[in-house]
């Protein structure tokens, strides 16, 4: 097999060529001849066009081997309208005598995915066609080429069809906590900005949230006193929220100290004080689990005997659409106090709540569970062909 295999610069054995530095000023946003640029290729739609004369040689028609050489180092099957060759991009054309054109774009994907990695830690990536034309190869025979090449289309295939329907049940997974949250509230909305005339569950009222819980403030320490920071109080802030959200936060991105606490508006709220935020990540709402101070960007609620805190929190997730309709401002939207003083929340008695909270709390740990699960094969799927191009081509005879 070995003796079978010819070995040779891919320049010898295909054409590559490079685009044209065309005029800017004539890049046109609607008419003229259209244009490919390296932003382009994923889209197969060029997004401006060049109004000037130009030389044919540098047009491509559908189902050119595209190459970007800056960033992203990947080959794409041209599949627009005939379009005028950006100097950025280059294209590739195989001698069909001694190369065939599918195990050429795999082979080509496949060292374009090395240099990406060989050049991971690099500040701006750029490729030459030069570079290009100088990498070897080992050519097997054309009937060889053709061969591998149809393997590797079929189980690409099949590859990305996996990847499909597991996407699919990422989307139904994804789409589950608040299914499971709307389930548990009887398809209601359980927080109201006042007493709703939504006829309650059986069992169930509405209660003015101020009677149940205490409402505190955050606030931030001054930034021009860095001996404030550092400290050994965590401070809850929006860069904390996302990942928080739905769980009990035990640790913050950052910390203050009593000295700003002392010296500021912030304070130190107990373990179980549920946090919403009522700005910019509006509705997202996680529980403390050990003493901290917040940012003015939440409003806390320490529940009193008749409101569990965790049962508070479900509440809010699940009416989360709802306090995004309540932000107001041109920029950022901001919840503000009068709102959140005016909070109603429909509820059953305490046990109940528990009873509920409890539920919630492990059918929702199923569901992020299996969510995760999801995405972890999601991620091996997406690295099975750089894989399989690795494995295919790693062959030298």
């Amino acid at each position: 097999m070995k003796n079978s295999r010819l070995q040779v610069r891919i320049g010898e054995v295909c054409r590559i060529s490079n685009g044209f530095a065309f005029d800017s000023d004539q890049f046109v946003t609607h008419g003229g001849f259209p244009l490919i640029r390296i932003r382009d290729l994923k889209t197969n739609m060029p997004s401006l066009g060049f109004s000037g004369d130009f030389d044919e040689a540098y047009v491509v028609s559908s189902g050119a081997l595209l190459v970007g050489m800056d960033g992203e180092f990947k080959c794409y099957e041209w599949q627009g309208p005939p379009a005028l060759l950006n100097q950025r991009v280059c294209e590739l054309v195989p001698n069909p005598i001694y190369l065939d054109r599918d195990f050429l774009r795999f082979w080509i994907s496949q060292e374009l995915l090395r240099i990406e990695e060989e050049t991971a830690f690099t500040t701006v990536k750029h490729l030459s066609s030069r570079d290009i034309q100088a990498l070897p190869i080992d050519l097997p025979s054309l009937l060889e080429q053709k061969l591998q090449a149809t393997r590797l289309r079929s189980q690409l295939a099949e590859i990305f069809v996996g990847g499909a329907a597991l996407k699919e049940q990422i989307h139904l997974a994804d789409v589950l906590p608040a299914r499971i949250l709307d389930e548990a509230f009887s398809w209601r909305r359980p927080i109201n900005s006042q007493r709703s005339t939504i006829k309650p569950i059986e069992e169930w009222s509405w209660m003015r949230l101020l009677d149940l819980a205490r409402l505190e403030s955050g606030h931030t320490p001054s930034r021009r006193r860095p001996e404030w920071w550092g400290g050994h109080v965590p401070w809850l802030a929006l860069p904390d929220i996302r990942k928080l959200h739905g769980k009990y936060a035990y640790d913050t991105s950052e910390c203050t100290n009593d000295a700003g606490l002392a010296n500021s508006s912030a304070r130190l709220l107990p373990p179980s004080t549920v946090c919403v935020s009522r700005t910019a990540s509006i509705g997202f709402v996680t529980i403390l689990g050990k003493s901290m101070a917040t940012s003015q960007d939440f409003c806390n609620w320490i529940c009193g005997p008749n409101l569990d805190p965790d049962f508070l929190m479900y509440a809010f997730m699940a009416s989360q659409d709802y306090l995004r309709e309540l932000g107001s401002g041109a920029v950022h939207k901001t919840i503000y106090m009068p709102t959140i003083e005016s909070f109603h929340i429909c509820a059953p008695d305490i046990q109940e709540q528990r009873r509920i909270a409890r539920m919630l709390g492990e059918r929702l740990g199923a569901a992020e569970t299996l969510t995760e699960g999801l995405y972890s094969r999601l991620g091996e799927i997406e690295r099975l062909p750089q894989r399989l191009l690795a494995a295919a081509f790693d062959q030298r005879g």
